[in-house]
């Protein structure tokens, strides 16, 4: 344990403040002071000193530390501690050279002027200084028509790398009087440092969902004591107060239109949020969420969207979900600036799909028909005709292919038919020349979509000078829409990468979809259909999916300073430097801050009539098989107190073990012990809220007898969801959720691997994304030190060690093999009653009420 440090002191130097009434110790961990609220975890100082020493080498890395134990506070006050102490260094760096080269100045006058006098070879009269310096720069010496000394020092200090570099060059050829050789070791030092020895590093720290990073933003403000400038980025849903916006299909395209067309008073007077002292450095909101910036917006009839915007441009940490850093396009807009600075994804266990997703592209023909229908309306007003035509001839050729008849789909399925190239006859050059889709015409576009964004600029430039009481003079016939043009960018975003001579042309498969029209499923909308509003039969997509990560990710490696991959359940760390194309110098999997008494993990192979217990595609259809893993199911939950979840690979076997269960009486049995919950297939947010809501009030009554809940893995019930003590006290794993084997984007994923050996081959990358969901699911439980829990695992495939080795490392180092389910019962029996034991000893005692209480009646 480091020594710690008591830190009631005053703030130390840096940029980043420490809030005195946040009581904090400080421990010096790799060289550098961290201020923490509490003595940490050993698997908190293990993540910290991991964290510090990548951030100081300047490296990627892999941090993986079980739900529970306390990951995110370790990251921020390990990243805000070290950025303090970097920033100290910098500083104290640009001093030492200051002093160094007012030394050489004094000492070196001849060559200071043949830098930078007037008369030397190297001088440069046209380049001047920073404004700061201007007065000196103009006055030179009258007497000896050349610049003072003062100036030529002040202009070595301005110029502060140059002249690094020229006293470093001239070190090798002379002595130079008056620096020493620690002097010039100091210089050499800055020299390698480049840009990092004056840029302030930035934090980017992104995570799954809002919601997500509402808590990274509470555990900063509540629990340590770093104070600085913070910004979260936010969609327009989750912070526009405009009525109509909200009322709104699409919010975001409902925003831009009221702001293109100047009738959004908020956006005109987002600025107004800036000058809050609430969010002023000290404020009481310096550190704030969404939900803040709406609080301080709304009675300013301010917008808190565009506000945080500009509030993010300057901000030291960022808060943001990752796709904000992931995908290029929502990066552009949001103005997030990576080179220098550092990237920390939490909840990154799908990064690799979500990086694939960020880099793919998908266009409709409804949405192309659209695009050309407005860029037909702005040729009719005489509107950039040209430009206009170039992008709807683009759409209507797009939309043609799509639609043609006779097209031939070699994948499929009850609905979906989907063509894929390259193919055999065919390669992706020769398509893209079939549609005309040449260097030349993608140029065209190109510079048609410029010339039109800038137009559309300047309107709005018009707007703003003429203020909103002229709402009239950005009218919806004056410029196609944010959706149109977004559609051209993502066109050709992906068009780039597919060219001839890209370095990713061969990462991307182009498909076409076809699909039912989703507005025609039901016959009660097709007679609501009138003869002028008559529905598609099929939606047709034009696809381009990209096969590799890398496209998006390594354009980001290539920029930050470093890149921290971090979850509960990073596991099996295989793939991810081949996948995202990055070097991960180094990788910590942390224990688990519970101890080993408070948990069990078992696998068993055999069910309670000595089924082989193997949810395959073949043994899952046996009725011995479903009775038995119904039996062993009503075991568990006969004895499991409180809260149990129950993981499927799938909604299929789901459905079908409750159905079998419904008719042999199974589930009544289950149903005796426990309220019983299922997870739906598809549905709205709201829907599955008041079910987790009715599960939690069940187990939150007395006198109950618990609940059990039925998901799959990579549902919702899986993902993302805290279920600490009462709520989850055992998961239970059946199958293995491998990614469905005629899946499309799956069959070409696992060609695409084979094709590249520097890559995992398909097989290896196909088990990875099955364990991985494995690992996120059984993390639903154990949430904190003091929680307990058992992991069961009712799949005969995990007895075995390889399979076992695949599990995040604080339940495979404590996995215990069982081969038939009554010797599993009878040590999972045990657990629960020593756990039970010892909660009871840990309730407060409850005093007898008829001896010990006095009720006192209204006289």
């Amino acid at each position: 344990m480091p020594k710690p440090t008591d830190t009631d002191s005053p703030a130390i130097q840096g940029d980043i403040r420490l809030d005195s009434s946040v009581k904090s110790t400080m421990y010096y961990i790799g060289g550098v002071p961290v201020h923490f609220p509490f003595v940490p975890y050993p698997s908190q100082l293990g993540m910290m000193n991991h964290m510090i020493r990548a951030l100081t080498k300047a490296q990627n890395t892999m941090i993986e530390s079980p739900t529970g134990s306390g990951k995110s506070l370790a990251l921020l006050c390990a990243t805000l501690a070290w950025r303090q102490s970097f920033v100290v260094r910098q500083r104290k760096m640009q001093e030492n050279v200051r002093q160094i080269i007012t030394r050489f100045c004094m000492h070196n006058t001849m060559l200071l002027r043949s830098r930078y006098g007037s008369n030397g070879t190297d001088a440069d009269p046209d380049k001047k200084p920073d404004a700061m310096e201007t007065d000196a720069w103009e006055k030179p010496d009258i007497l000896s028509n050349n610049y003072s000394f003062v100036t030529l020092q002040a202009r070595a200090q301005t110029l502060q790398s140059e002249t690094v570099d020229f006293i470093l060059d001239t070190s090798k050829k002379q002595t130079l009087v008056g620096l020493s050789k620690d002097d010039l070791a100091t210089l050499g030092e800055y020299q390698d440092a480049g840009k990092s020895a004056t840029q302030r590093p930035r934090i980017f720290f992104g995570t799954r969902t809002h919601k997500q990073v509402a808590q990274l933003v509470n555990e900063l403000r509540s629990k340590t004591p770093y104070r600085l400038r913070t910004a979260v980025l936010g969609s327009r849903a989750q912070t526009c107060t405009h009525p109509k916006a909200k009322r709104a299909e699409s919010v975001d395209d409902t925003c831009r239109q009221l702001r293109d067309d100047n009738n959004c008073g908020a956006y005109t007077g987002f600025r107004r949020v800036l000058g809050s002292k609430k969010l002023a450095e000290g404020g009481e909101l310096e550190i704030w969420d969404l939900e803040d910036i709406v609080s301080v917006a709304r009675p300013l009839v301010a917008c808190s969207y565009y506000a945080s915007r500009e509030l993010a441009a300057t901000a030291k940490l960022v808060f943001c979900p990752y796709n904000y850093i992931l995908d290029p396009a929502v990066r552009k807009a949001a103005g997030i600036e990576l080179e220098g600075n550092i990237v920390i994804l939490d909840e990154a266990h799908n990064i690799e799909n979500a990086a694939r997703d960020a880099g793919s592209f998908e266009v409709s023909d409804l949405q192309l028909a659209s695009l050309a229908h407005e860029c037909s309306g702005m040729f009719d007003h005489g509107i950039l005709r040209n430009e206009h035509l170039v992008l709807k001839s683009l759409a209507d050729t797009l939309a043609a292919w799509l639609q043609r008849d006779g097209a031939a789909f070699e994948y499929c399925d009850y609905e979906t038919q989907t063509s894929v190239w390259p193919k055999p006859e065919c390669s992706v050059d020769t398509l893209l020349t079939d549609l005309a889709l040449t260097p030349d015409y993608i140029s065209q576009v190109k510079s048609a979509q410029a010339k039109i964004e800038d137009y559309i600029a300047s309107l709005r430039t018009q707007s703003n000078e003429h203020g909103p009481e002229d709402p009239e003079l950005l009218p919806r016939d004056k410029h196609v829409s944010a959706g149109a043009l977004r559609v051209v960018e993502g066109l050709l975003r992906v068009l780039k990468h597919v060219a001839h001579g890209s370095k990713f042309a061969t990462d991307f498969r182009i498909a076409v979809v076809r699909h039912p029209n989703p507005e025609l499923r039901t016959s009660l909308k097709r007679k609501r259909q009138s003869a002028f509003e008559s529905k598609p039969a099929f939606i047709n997509t034009l696809s381009f999916w990209t096969m590799n990560p890398g496209v998006v990710f390594s354009e980001i490696a290539e920029q930050t300073r470093s890149i921290v991959l971090t979850s509960g359940t990073l596991s099996p760390l295989d793939s991810y430097a081949s996948e995202l194309q990055v070097d991960f110098a180094s990788t910590l999997e942390a224990n688990h801050v519970i101890a080993p008494s408070r948990f069990c993990a078992l696998a068993v192979e055999c069910g309670p009539s000595g089924v082989r217990l193997e949810a395959k595609y073949r043994t899952s259809d046996q009725l011995e098989f479903q009775d038995d893993v119904g039996e062993a199911i009503r075991a568990i939950a006969a004895r499991s107190p409180d809260g149990m979840l129950v993981f499927m690979p799938s909604y299929a076997l789901l459905n079908k073990l409750i159905a079998r269960w419904e008719a042999t009486g199974r589930l009544a049995e289950i149903r005796s012990h426990k309220t019983v919950f299922v997870e739906p297939q598809g549905g709205t947010k709201d829907q599955f809220d008041k079910l987790l809501l009715s599960y939690r009030k069940h187990l939150s009554e007395p006198n109950e007898t618990g609940a059990v809940m039925f998901g799959v893995f990579r549902g919702k019930v899986s993902e993302g969801i805290d279920f600490s003590d009462h709520f989850c006290r055992t998961v239970v794993n059946i199958g293995i959720p491998f990614p469905a084997f005629k899946d499309v984007k799956v069959m070409l994923k696992r060609e695409y691997n084979n094709e590249h050996t520097m890559l995992l081959n398909g097989s290896k990358w196909y088990d990875i994304q099955a364990f991985r969901a494995v690992n996120q699911a059984l993390g639903r439980c154990l949430r904190h030190k003091d929680d307990w829990g058992a992991i069961i695992m009712l799949e005969a495939r995990f007895v075995q060690n390889a399979n076992i080795a695949r599990l995040s490392k604080w339940i495979r180092g404590h996995m215990r093999v069982f081969g038939r389910f009554e010797n599993a019962k009878q040590y999972l029996d045990a657990f629960y009653d020593e756990r039970i034991s010892e909660d009871a000893k840990d309730m407060p005692q409850v005093l007898d009420a008829e001896e010990n209480v006095t009720i006192v009646l209204d006289e």
